[in-house]
């Protein structure tokens, strides 16, 4: 049982120490950053070439400002001829895409023909050679009929 207080009471001051070492770096960090903060501070209140520097700044934003505002009237200014740019766009892109409609029929009516033309004796082949097979078997009947012999008769 002794031990285990020992035991006990040795990680509880391990974990006193490491506690106490933490809190002394962060008050420590925290000063140094007051410090700091402090300087910054008294230097700006200070210091003229960060107040020109801050001037200097403001009028550039007033400018932006102004030119901004400028732009928005002259954009809005282009709103009507922007609208009727587009109308105009969309008209021409109806147009063309009944043109393409048109050319794709035609294309397609074209196609279609030369492939009938093309493809029909290909298709009918079987058809064909059943016919020339029919007019060979009905000569070779003819000579191969029952007076028909592989001799010359005299």
């Amino acid at each position: 049982m002794e031990g285990r207080l020992i035991i006990f009471l040795a990680c509880v001051a391990i974990t006193l120490i490491v506690n106490t070492v933490i809190i002394y770096m962060v008050f420590r960090i925290f000063g140094n950053l007051t410090t700091k903060v402090t300087e910054g501070v008294h230097e700006f209140q200070t210091g003229s070439a960060l107040r020109h520097w801050l001037d200097t700044m403001q009028s550039s934003a007033e400018n932006a400002a102004r030119v901004t505002g400028a732009v928005k009237e002259q954009v809005a200014g282009l709103e009507p001829e922007l609208a009727r740019i587009q109308a105009e766009h969309a008209e021409r892109l109806a147009k063309a895409d009944v043109r393409f409609k048109v050319a794709f029929r035609a294309i397609h009516f074209t196609v279609a023909a030369i492939d009938g033309e093309v493809t029909w004796p290909l298709r009918n082949f079987r058809w064909a050679s059943s016919i020339v097979e029919g007019v060979f078997s009905f000569i070779r009947g003819n000579e191969s009929g029952s007076g028909a012999s592989s001799r010359r008769t005299k």
